[in-house]
């Protein structure tokens, strides 16, 4: 029985631009505004038959639900289903999915049984960690997010939801917006990109060089590969959250589908990962954290090396602090306008202050940046 929708009220929540991208990705030609009205016409041939759809410029017409309900009409008869199926895939075409689910082998080996209810809840936190490492990486590539994401971040995850038509289980669909209202978002029109589609465009290249940099890394044994991938949104969330999603599931398969109109061929975008890989991922993870730089840190340190004398002093020097209650020996570069302080702290033994940023250089550490230098005199 082909079920009918009567409901004003829902088929006044179906947006426009859902509506048009739908049409357009089903070969319906729009012929332009209909004569002087506020609206379109949109025209479907086949097999000898023509329908028509009168699609509203303005959500606020007062016929606007009787339009839609029309248009669902229309696309249900030509389209031979229900109307629920065509109004539930409009609801949704506006939006870029993320299908996740357990990797089964030829054979059958894969996630064996029903999850938990404390692995689903772990399966779906995992799930928007991973949505949340891709768009901080919109934001700002880094090998390592800690702290709360900013407000862009968190208003996206808002909208990040679960598809209807996938429960939680062996697989998870999440549907991402293609665009958004409110000044947080720009809208995808001349040629810009809406956040939720950069989001989903960065997930799709981290899983990218993720999968490269698993590849590498079994063949090096390296973790190199990885630091190499962090430009692309590779972290150490990320490798986390997708390491926890493969091991719950004993092997994943991640697909990314496009919102159709604005990406170049609709083909989705396929990766898998092994219980083997997600090894990797963790021990990238853990090579991300170790090798973190501390960033604008302040330190508090003696001169305790010129690597020339100090009258051929070229700047470059080791430095010696406390940092989390242990020493550290860091060599720094420092620039010329420094050279006269820095000697003078070496030969007067005297601490000094500045800041700069930290890295793990091989076995040990450097300063880079080293700025704001001041000797700290002794009262």
């Amino acid at each position: 029985m082909l079920v009918q929708i009567r409901d004003l009220d829902a088929l006044a929540k179906l947006s426009l631009r859902s509506l048009r991208m739908y049409l357009k990705c089903r070969g319906w030609k729009d012929e332009g505004q209909w004569g002087k009205r506020p609206a379109s016409l949109f025209t479907f041939e086949r097999d000898g038959r023509s329908w028509h759809i009168i699609v509203p410029h303005k959500d606020t017409a007062p016929d606007y639900p009787a339009r839609i309900g029309e248009a669902v009409s229309a696309l249900a008869e030509a389209e031979e289903r229900s109307q629920l199926d065509v109004y539930e895939e409009i609801s949704i075409a506006g939006y870029d999915f993320v299908h996740m689910h357990a990797f089964r082998e030829e054979g059958g080996a894969g996630a064996q049984g029903a999850l938990s209810l404390r692995q689903e809840s772990d399966l779906l936190e995992e799930a928007r960690n991973l949505f949340a490492s891709a768009a901080r990486a919109v934001e700002k590539p880094q090998p390592v997010y800690r702290g709360r994401p900013s407000v862009l971040v968190s208003e996206y995850l808002n909208l990040v939801r679960a598809s209807r038509y996938f429960g939680v289980g062996d697989s998870l669909t999440l549907i991402s917006p293609l665009y958004a209202a409110g000044a947080l978002f720009t809208e995808y029109a001349d040629g810009l990109i809406s956040f939720p589609r950069q989001a989903t465009l960065k997930l799709a290249e981290a899983l990218t060089h993720a999968d490269k940099a698993i590849q590498a890394a079994n063949k090096t044994e390296s973790m190199d590969p990885f630091q190499q991938a962090a430009g692309h949104g590779v972290s150490a969330n990320l490798c986390d959250s997708l390491a926890a999603l493969t091991y719950l599931w004993k092997g994943i398969v991640v697909r990314v589908s496009w919102a159709g109109e604005y990406m170049p061929g609709t083909d989705p975008t396929r990766f898998q990962f092994t219980e083997h890989s997600a090894d990797v991922l963790k021990q990238a993870a853990d090579y991300f954290r170790r090798n973190e730089p501390f960033l604008d840190e302040k330190v508090v340190a003696w001169v305790v090396k010129l690597e020339r004398e100090p009258e051929e002093f070229d700047g470059r020097a080791a430095i010696s602090c406390v940092r989390n209650g242990k020493p550290m020996r860091l060599n720094v570069v420092f620039e010329a306008p420094s050279f006269k302080a820095v000697v003078r702290a070496f030969e007067e033994r005297r601490p000094i202050s500045l800041d700069g940023d930290i890295y793990r250089a091989g076995k040990g550490y450097e300063l880079r940046r080293p700025r704001n230098l001041s000797l700290i005199m002794h009262e």
